[in-house]
């Protein structure tokens, strides 16, 4: 499963390292909590090898550990205006495991967050999933948030817009009349703060399976209905 966001934010500097670490921790506070074996002791920055991937530690006492702020320091030294940070979940199984990837380009360009889910590790609930887009949401105000397999693609209605998938948030305030396909719109924020955004969810009982043809259809379905509405940006008018 994989969660893809755009953002832009004037605020956050290719370089500041321990700014994206500090939004990538909180993220993984939410996994943590619901997963104890995620806890954020266990991360460490990605790397070209599985040896390499396994030298830094990047969460120290609940901080960005100054060794992985120092080796993207290094990483970066002679490419400022475009950098990524990519951290893992320190799992050691070759078929399961959770990676988070920030980049951060020029301001004023649309910059990318990524969360990439493999195998059967329990994070793909549909609690865990939808708390990790809500605080993605939080720490990154992008202009959408997919969550699908990344074999969705090639079975999404439109090519130029974000995919429904399993869901989408959208910061718009959408209703059910306007898009009754959905089997859920959840608010975001919640908690009695104003609503900024929706998240759009095709299927609740089960993980969106891209080789189950009803999950295919009814993200299709919402994918229509949301253009019809005039609902669903393009990429190139983010």
């Amino acid at each position: 499963m994989e969660i893809n966001a755009q953002f832009r934010d004037k605020e956050l500097s290719p370089t500041d390292f321990a700014a994206v670490l500090g939004r990538l921790g909180k993220i993984v506070d939410w996994i943590a909590g619901k997963h104890d074996e995620l806890e954020k002791g266990g991360w460490c920055l990605k790397g070209n090898s599985r040896e390499e991937a396994g030298l830094y530690q990047v969460f120290d006492d609940n901080r960005p550990s100054s060794v992985a702020l120092a080796v993207l320091k290094e990483q970066f030294r002679n490419s400022t205006d475009q950098t990524f940070v990519s951290i893992w979940d320190g799992n050691e199984s070759s078929t399961a495991g959770v990676s988070m990837t920030c980049h951060v380009g020029p301001q004023g360009e649309l910059d990318l967050f990524t969360v990439e889910i493999v195998g059967e590790q329990g994070v793909d609930d549909f609690e865990t999933i939808v708390g990790i887009v809500i605080r993605a949401v939080q720490e990154f105000s992008p202009a959408y948030v997919e969550v699908s397999p990344l074999e969705y693609f090639e079975k999404q209605v439109f090519d130029d817009k974000p995919g429904v998938g399993w869901m989408l948030y959208l910061p718009k305030v959408i209703s059910v009349q306007e898009v009754p396909e959905a089997r859920v719109l959840i608010p975001v924020p919640a908690a009695g703060n104003k609503q900024t955004g929706t998240i759009i969810v095709s299927v609740t009982d089960a993980v969106f399976s891209v080789d189950n043809p009803e999950h295919i259809e009814i993200a299709n379905r919402i994918e229509i209905r949301l253009v019809d509405q005039d609902l669903l940006p393009r990429y190139v008018d983010l």
